[in-house]
């Protein structure tokens, strides 16, 4: 398991950290539940010269990364950290799947080089 639920919960929800975050796919992070969508930071700091494009879909069961279509994507460029705040929250139905990829294209399944952190807060 590459990432991590935290147990205790923030005023808005749980804290997952993906710390390897990359195009193999991460089923059902939030377990298989509805909720909110509340925060993204993606730490591509280790990537100088590449982006990392952040795919989230609502799903429970994973499949490759080349397959799924996600609803959200998000994007920080090389060598940075970027943050998203979803102040209302975005609804999700049956839990959030993530994976990484160097490209905005929806069949890139090309991992970052490096590590890229991913952190979201979802209820």
């Amino acid at each position: 398991m590459a990432f991590t639920k935290t147990t205790e919960t923030t005023k808005v929800g749980s804290l997952i950290i993906d710390f390897d975050a990359d195009s193999s796919v991460e089923a059902h992070v939030t377990g298989n539940t509805s909720g909110k969508l509340y925060l993204v930071d993606i730490d591509n700091t280790a990537n100088a010269s590449s982006s990392a494009y952040l795919r989230i879909k609502d799903a429970q069961s994973a499949g490759s990364a080349g397959t799924l279509v996600p609803w959200w994507l998000f994007v920080a460029g090389p060598g940075a950290k970027a943050s998203y705040v979803l102040s209302e929250g975005h609804d999700y139905s049956t839990g959030l799947t993530l994976w990484c990829s160097t490209s905005n294209t929806p069949e890139n399944t090309s991992s970052p080089s490096e590590s890229v952190i991913v952190k979201i807060i979802a209820t």
